[in-house]
């Protein structure tokens, strides 16, 4: 009866000492962004519409380099392999491909878990939040991406590249669903 009652608690404790498994972050969703690339002194401020379904992204964006700051609209459509991108003080469009393939912004299956923490007051419920880390290698990039728990909601994704660099996007005041279809639609400037 003991042995018995001690496998039990043996299975129950390696069930519940798991690590965790990639959540599924929404699959549509709007936001702010900061986007830094400090080898570059490169910096980003973002709308970003994000639609995983459809590997697509609204990306309205002011950038940063040294003291220069241009402002372009992008609408980046992986499934088509297309990119528009407007420049928003010369209202001149450039359509292209994608400069990367599509990557996941929150965690994706096969991600590793690295860890769960508490961000905040440990001791008092409502002034904390507890989030997840995962880490990709799936490109010749790695990804590590932080994640709220249990809503699995992206907070930061870093990317280092082989060839050293280092993207660092961090989201804020993010909304689950997209507010505007349109925003799929491309800027009148590149319909030709």
């Amino acid at each position: 009866m003991f042995l018995k009652q001690f496998v039990i608690a043996i299975v129950i404790d390696q069930i519940t000492c798991q690590d965790p498994k990639p959540c599924m972050s929404p699959t549509t969703w709007e936001c702010n962004e900061i986007k830094v690339d400090p080898s570059r002194s490169f910096t980003e401020h973002r709308r970003l519409s994000y639609d995983a379904r459809n590997k697509r992204e609204r990306r309205v964006e002011t950038v940063e380099k040294d003291s220069n700051r241009t402002f372009y609209d992008e609408l980046i459509l992986w499934n088509e392999n297309k990119m528009y991108k407007l420049d928003l003080k010369t209202r001149k469009c450039n359509i292209t491909v994608p400069h990367r393939g599509w990557i996941p912004r929150g965690p994706h299956p096969g991600d590793k878990f690295m860890s769960i923490n508490i961000i905040g007051a440990s001791g008092y419920p409502k002034e904390r939040i507890t989030v997840l880390q995962f880490v990709s290698n799936k490109t010749q990039e790695v990804k590590h991406t932080i994640v709220s728990s249990p809503d699995c909601i992206p907070l930061r994704t870093t990317m280092f590249s082989a060839t050293n660099d280092i993207e660092i996007s961090t989201y804020y005041d993010l909304n689950i669903g997209i507010s505007d279809p349109g925003v799929w639609t491309p800027p009148k400037e590149c319909i030709q």
